[in-house]
């Protein structure tokens, strides 16, 4: 049993936030995994995460502004979990204006985190996290991090195949690649962040020591790889928001692209020299 099973957080009382219903999940492939380790691996010194070795091929640029077009459209991200082998992955729809913070806060209930180490974003723009306090073991590293809270999704990753690695714990041991897949006009009356696909029943949660534990336990177990999206989309209603009221409607197909067509094995912001 994993500690998911053991240690997944309560939803919340009936009539708080949003009640959703997610699209259906599937057992198709996503074009995922292509955020790659800086060097030959990304997982180390008996699985976790070699930190100082992200940075090294990541070439800092200037930020650029919130696009107009991000107040009606969503985010289609892959998340997947690096490492893990076969690594769960999740297909999530996000507002595009979602700040960084928030997409922390969507990760660690997607992933069955609870918020107990710090955390950072890999982009290309550089690396961005959120407060610590000053007398624990990241306050030195989050000196070096810009505030996550002023940044949305659509500067950080703002076309289709854009990439940005997730850090999560006190020595890394934990790194989701996120991959944007599509991005698209909001569907008129619908809250968002949600899940409309993924596989692999099982996520770490809290206790293991890294992926490397995770993965061996998984082994062990044989676990499903079958996942219900809709169970997700329970867990974030809080956090869901409706962009384009149900009373209007936009010019063209709700699934009509604002963005050019999605790169074929693109990679991200750590493969990038």
């Amino acid at each position: 049993m994993s500690n998911w099973r053991k240690m997944k957080r309560p939803r919340r009382a009936a009539g708080q936030g949003l009640r959703l219903v997610a699209g259906q999940g599937t057992g198709e492939s996503p074009r995922s995994g292509s955020l790659r380790a800086v060097g030959s691996r990304s997982v180390a010194d008996g699985g976790r995460l070699a930190r100082r070795e992200l940075p090294a091929r990541v070439e800092r640029r200037e930020l650029p502004a919130t696009p107009e077009t991000a107040a009606g459209s969503i985010h289609v991200l892959i998340v997947s979990l690096h490492g893990a082998g076969p690594p769960p992955w999740r297909r999530l729809e996000l507002p595009s204006a979602m700040t960084l913070d928030r997409l922390h806060e969507v990760l660690q209930w997607t992933f069955g985190w609870s918020d107990f180490g710090p955390h950072s974003f890999v982009t290309l723009y550089g690396e961005f996290g959120g407060p610590v306090r000053p007398a624990s073991r990241a306050a030195k590293r989050a000196a070096e991090r810009r505030d996550e809270s002023g940044v949305a999704l659509a500067q950080a990753a703002g076309g289709e195949g854009d990439g940005i690695a997730y850090l999560y714990g006190y020595h890394d041991e934990w790194r989701v690649d996120i991959l944007v897949e599509q991005i698209l006009r909001a569907t008129p009356g619908t809250a968002y962040p949600r899940c409309s696909g993924g596989q692999g029943e099982d996520i770490p949660g809290e206790g293991y020591e890294g992926v490397w534990e995770f993965n061996a336990e998984r082994e062990e177990l044989a676990l499903d790889v079958y996942f219900h999206p809709e169970d997700l989309t329970e867990d974030l209603a809080d956090l869901a928001t409706v962009i384009i009221p149900a009373a209007e409607r936009v010019s063209g197909p709700a699934a009509e692209c604002v963005s050019g067509p999605a790169a074929e094995g693109v990679g991200g912001p750590l493969d990038r020299a």
